[in-house]
């Protein structure tokens, strides 16, 4: 499809060919007549030419660059060194240590210190309340409610232990309701 929608598309290739002066004679003849023929092909020949003409100037203005002998022995060895395997390290507890510390607490220092400010700030806190160096000196209290509590306790369980067995308990009176009458004076006269 792209065929019929662009028939130029063929000759480009020796139109690149021909603006570089590397096209053949017999083929030469073909693109120039097609040159002849259609303008879009023209511009795009003359932009092409634009540019390398001066390229191909420049091949004969500008000797020959070779890289100096350090350069070439550089990228031999390290070509060479590429190649090769690394030998296999042993890993000590410090190496891995090291390699913990730079992947989960390096990595998010910002976290771990907001982290540890929080700490602080608790900490802080709760040693600068005004009640807290009488809740450490205050075990002596602490330990009276708690032998308070087991004497209530005691008590409760009496109380529940008495209430909680039918055999001793009184059997209920059913409620009958009084006669209205019985309330009321009778009035004779």
């Amino acid at each position: 499809m792209k065929w019929f929608s662009d028939p130029c598309r063929c000759h480009r290739r020796n139109l690149s060919l021909l603006a570089a002066g590397a096209l053949s004679d017999g083929e030469k003849g073909a693109v120039e007549k097609h040159l002849t023929a259609c303008a879009d092909c023209r511009k795009y020949f003359v932009e092409v030419k634009a540019v390398t003409v001066p390229l191909a100037n420049l091949a004969g203005i500008v000797p020959q660059l070779q890289p100096s002998q350090s350069a070439q022995a550089r990228w031999s060895r390290a070509i060479r060194t590429d190649g090769r395997r690394e030998p296999v390290r042993r890993l000590t507890p410090a190496m891995a240590f090291h390699e913990w510390w730079q992947d989960v607490i390096w990595a998010r220092r910002r976290v771990w210190a907001g982290l540890a400010a929080v700490w602080v700030i608790i900490l802080m806190g709760n040693l600068s309340l005004p009640n807290h160096a009488q809740t450490l000196a205050g075990k002596s209290s602490s330990q009276e409610m708690v032998t308070a509590f087991k004497d209530r306790q005691k008590i409760l369980a009496e109380l529940m232990a008495s209430h909680s067995s039918p055999s001793e308990a009184e059997p209920q009176q059913i409620f009958l309701p009084k006669p209205r009458t019985e309330g009321m004076m009778i009035l004779t006269a």
